[in-house]
Order: structure tokens, then C-alpha cells, then sequence
């Protein structure tokens, strides 16, 4: 195992319960700065745009499109299995089927990209699953940490590729920021993943977290993490790039997915339900020439798409799940010689 508890016991599992520290308190603090600064932005758009030209909008948005888009927005949800696979693959649980892992990706994601609060939202339907196919707490607090680390790894990737590439992202405030900010910022960001992918591959001692020893992906494995996290926010971005074909004034790809990826960080900052509000106001706010009218129609189309209902098909399969897991703890109360799960990791 790439993970090592180092203290268990009850004092043990007492002292990790989580804890209030300045670190929470700032954080909420930055949620509500994040949004009040929404608020007060999406106030301003409100006085140049109306619910009606919203409407109509998304009306007139082409049906091949919106096939179009829910098609990326199956095929991103579908690559979201892999942070999971990567996740229990690296912490030796090999044995953990795919139907285990697309549950709990799908489960999870959902119920994070809507209600927000990802630990506690997503982190929750993992421990449910994950604990029913014998992985350990402490190794379904390093999946929720290796998920992470993928989804980061693949923003910074993306964003450091689209301010090189094409670094029109400062342009609506530029009186404000230097020439070829972004393009020393891209490559900043780039030195960053390439600086850890070679740590990662030289460096193959453990540390202690908290209180467990845990191994780094190697390098190969960081090319992997990187390739999933670049993909899924490829095809989730591009999802809302199809539905915002139509509106004049819309960046290239790359720009937007930079854009998105803005967009994504700052909705999550602001530990808001879905980002709501946060997330359409960057959109918006870092497209100045585009129609706000067509923007806003396409962010509603897109949040109907990847979060309310994969949102509805997301707590179904939990609501099955529950009254699954009910159904045979209940047949194993009535006979206790029925079985026990079996051990799904590979002991190291």
C-alpha cells in the first residue's frame, strides 16, 4: 500500500475528527468575499441584460448543438471514473471494479458540482461506497486527495497551454496589466507541472501526512494524472463552448477553456452551491465583446446539462445504492453466516 496508518485506535480516530482553525475560518471568510464580489457583479449585468432576451436565447439555440454538447458532457463524466481509478489503482485496491468506481465517481462528482463543499458532499457518497468494498478511512481520505490533486494538475496544465498559446485572457482589463503578462504566467504555470513531474519521478521517498505515510505518483503516474485532468476539463469546457457557438464576440478554444478553468477555481473558492453566480459572472465578466445575453442563455443550458441532471441521475443511483446496501445488511442481521465482504487491496 502507498499508505501507511501510523496511529489507530480510538484516541486515534478521536484526534481526527475535524476541527475549527484559522485555516477554516479564512477560507469561509474568502467564500464570502468571493461571493459578495458576485453579488455586486451579477447586479451590474443584470442592467444590460433581461430574463426575456435569456429566454429567447435559449430558444433559439440549435438542437444539434445542445445534442452536441449533452454528447461532451456524457464523455467528461465518463472520464471522471478515471480520477477514481487512478486514485485506488496508486493506493493498491486493484481489485475494486469499474462499476464500484463509475458509482462512486458519478455518485460523487455530482453531488459535489451541485451542492458544493466538496469534502463533505463528495467526500461523504465516497466513504459510503468505498467503505462497503473494504478500503480503509484513511485511504478514502488520500482517493479524495489524489482526485484533487488530478483536477488541479489538469487546470494548471490547460491554463499554462492557453496563456502561451493564446493570451488574449487579460485583454478586457489590460490598462491594468503589463504586455505579455500571460505568457510569462503560462509559462510559469507550465515550469510548475514540469518542476513536479520531475520531483515526482526522482523522488520516490515517502512522507508523513497528518498521521500516515504516503507515497507521490512517480512520474509516469503524473502523466497520467495530468492526461485525465486535461481531457475531462477539455470536454467540460467544451461542452459550454458548443452552446456558445452562436453568440458573436466568443474567444478561440484554448482561450476559453483558460476562461472555464477561471471560472471553475473561482465557483469553488466561493464554496457556493454550483458556484451559482461566481461561475457566470467570470464567464461573462472575462468576455467582455460577447452577447451577455447568449452567454448567460448558454451557462444555462450548460448547467442543465452537466450538473441537473447528472444531479437527478446522481441521487437515483444513490437512493438504489442505499436501499441496496439496507436491503442486505438486513439479510446478513437475519444470517450472520451469510458472508462478509471480501479484502479488496493488495497488501504491499
Amino acid at each position: 500500500m502507498s499508505v501507511q496508518q501510523v496511529e489507530t485506535g480510538p484516541a486515534a480516530a478521536e484526534d481526527q475528527r475535524p476541527r475549527a482553525n484559522w485555516k477554516s475560518w479564512a477560507g469561509a471568510a474568502l467564500g464570502l468575499l468571493v461571493l459578495a464580489l458576485a453579488a455586486w457583479g451579477l447586479k451590474k449585468i443584470s442592467g444590460q441584460v433581461t430574463l426575456a432576451d435569456v429566454i429567447a436565447e435559449i430558444e433559439a439555440t440549435p438542437t444539434h448543438l445542445i445534442a452536441f454538447a449533452a454528447v461532451s458532457t456524457f464523455l467528461s463524466y465518463v472520464v471522471l471514473v478515471g480520477y477514481d481509478w487512478f486514485a485506488t489503482r496508486h493506493l493498491g485496491y486493484t481489485k475494486i471494479g469499474w462499476p464500484t468506481l463509475a458509482a462512486a465517481s458519478f455518485s460523487s462528482f455530482t453531488m459535489s458540482h451541485t451542492l458544493g463543499v466538496t469534502i463533505l458532499t463528495g467526500g461523504t457518497v465516497r466513504y459510503r461506497i468505498y467503505t462497503r468494498a473494504g478500503v480503509k478511512p484513511a485511504d478514502i481520505a488520500m482517493i479524495i486527495l489524489l482526485c484533487g490533486w488530478t483536477f488541479w494538475l489538469g487546470i494548471i496544465f490547460v491554463a499554462g497551454i492557453g496563456l502561451i498559446v493564446s493570451p488574449g485572457l487579460a485583454e478586457p482589463i489590460r490598462e491594468w496589466v503589463p504586455q505579455g503578462l500571460e505568457e510569462w504566467t503560462g509559462a510559469l504555470l507550465l515550469g510548475g507541472v514540469l518542476a513536479y513531474t520531475l520531483l515526482a519521478t526522482v523522488w520516490r521517498r515517502s512522507f508523513k501526512l497528518l498521521r500516515y505515510r504516503f507515497t507521490i505518483p512517480d512520474g509516469k503516474q503524473t502523466l497520467q494524472q495530468i492526461a485525465i485532468g486535461t481531457l475531462d476539463l477539455a470536454l467540460a469546457g467544451g461542452a459550454l463552448y458548443i452552446l456558445l457557438l452562436p453568440v458573436a464576440g466568443v474567444p478561440d478554444l484554448l482561450t476559453f477553456l483558460v476562461i472555464y478553468a477561471v471560472a471553475m477555481v473561482t465557483g469553488a473558492l466561493a464554496h457556493a452551491p454550483g458556484g451559482l453566480g461566481v461561475f457566470e459572472l467570470v464567464i461573462v465578466g472575462l468576455m467582455p465583446d460577447a452577447d451577455k445575453a447568449g452567454v448567460l442563455a448558454a451557462v444555462a443550458l450548460f448547467r442543465i446539462l452537466y450538473t441537473f441532471v447528472p444531479f437527478l441521475l446522481g441521487a437515483g443511483l444513490l437512493a438504489v445504492m442505499e436501499a441496496l446496501a439496507f436491503r442486505a445488511a438486513r439479510a446478513i442481521a437475519a444470517d450472520p453466516t451469510a458472508g462478509a465482504p471480501a479484502l479488496t487491496a493488495n497488501k504491499h
